[in-house]
């Protein structure tokens, strides 16, 4: 069974890597479009990718035989030519928004699916691989030992800088305040704000798209980037947050889990959460942990699967908790 789901981001790249993390190798990109923001009167105008992703259960691969030879891989992922190629066509549909007349361009036309097929058979190999039967069977002695690589460990996501951008961190009570503020000083300054169940003294509250709009054009007066710390309230107030998030637009979205409490806990109105917003075409794009130096169990919000970027005021490794921190 074959389920769709929409993403976000600054690139295609970005999108690809983004599906893989969150998805799986099962995860295909199906169509794509470049939006542009025109801003407040060209105040902050911005451009990012939306793609739908395709997901289908991977069957476990076959054990290949001697007759048949090793079972082929996958052809179909968008690796670096098609990227560039997909970019340059995005570029070129960006530049016909200035003409009198915009022609709104589409990754999902006829034009996009053909290049994708185009690109499917420059990735499919000339020729058939030899089957194992015809490969000459090396002496023992001559067997040279391969050396094992080690696995190469994730990025951890970051937060997003620029003048204008908007960050939005999501949490329970006031969970979000502590790593907004934290972000903002790593920056060197962000415009601080609050929405939601939460508010602060000092910090102005973001109530909805309208506000969110405002907050953006006067970072881009002062080159800042707008940080919101949004309260969810309690865990059973999480179900009626989803649609106010949404109509943030944010760029960049968080999810501020607290180590100390208890794995389950935290799982249930986190995957709540991103089942309501995927309903929104929203998607979670880094985690935030706090508390962690305070249990003896922190890599217990491993289990979330959000990509960790954030640990108790600083960006995380890729190293401690397991996946990323």
């Amino acid at each position: 069974m074959q389920k769709r789901y929409k993403l976000s981001g600054a690139s295609l790249e970005a999108i690809r890597v983004k599906a893989l993390q969150q998805y799986g190798p099962g995860a295909r990109v199906v169509s794509a479009e470049k939006v542009t923001n025109p801003g407040i009167v060209g105040l902050f105008a911005a451009a990012r990718f939306e793609a739908t992703v395709e997901v289908a259960e991977v069957p476990a691969a076959p054990e290949p035989d001697a007759a048949s030879g090793p079972a082929p891989g996958p052809v179909h992922e968008l690796h670096g030519p098609a990227i560039a190629a997909l970019l340059e066509r995005a570029d070129a549909a960006e530049l016909e928004l200035h003409k009198p007349a915009p022609t709104p361009v589409s990754t999902a036309s006829p034009d996009f699916a053909g290049l994708l097929e185009q690109l499917g058979k420059e990735l499919q190999p000339a020729s058939p691989p030899p089957s194992l039967a015809a490969l000459p069977v090396l002496p023992t002695s001559s067997a040279v030992p391969v050396p094992s690589v080690p696995p190469v460990p994730p990025v951890p996501p970051v937060p997003m800088t620029g003048a204008g951008n908007l960050i939005v961190l999501l949490g329970l009570g006031d969970d979000a305040l502590g790593p907004a503020l934290e972000m903002s000083i790593a920056a060197g300054g962000s415009d601080v704000r609050t929405a939601g169940d939460l508010s602060a003294f000092g910090h102005l509250h973001v109530q909805g798209r309208q506000s969110a709009t405002a907050a953006r054009a006067q970072a881009v007066l002062t080159g800042q980037t707008v940080v919101v710390a949004f309260g969810l309230g309690r865990p059973r107030d999480v179900p009626t947050a989803a649609a106010h998030i949404a109509s943030l637009a944010a760029d960049q979205l968080w999810i501020v889990a607290d180590a100390r409490r208890k794995a389950e806990d935290s799982k249930i109105w986190v995957r709540a959460l991103q089942d309501l917003l995927a309903g929104e075409s929203v998607v979670v794009d880094a985690l935030a942990v706090i508390g962690a130096s305070e249990t003896a169990t922190p890599e217990t919000v491993d289990a979330l699967g959000i990509p960790v970027g954030w640990v108790d005021g600083n960006p995380a490794t890729a190293s401690a908790f397991g996946k990323v921190h």
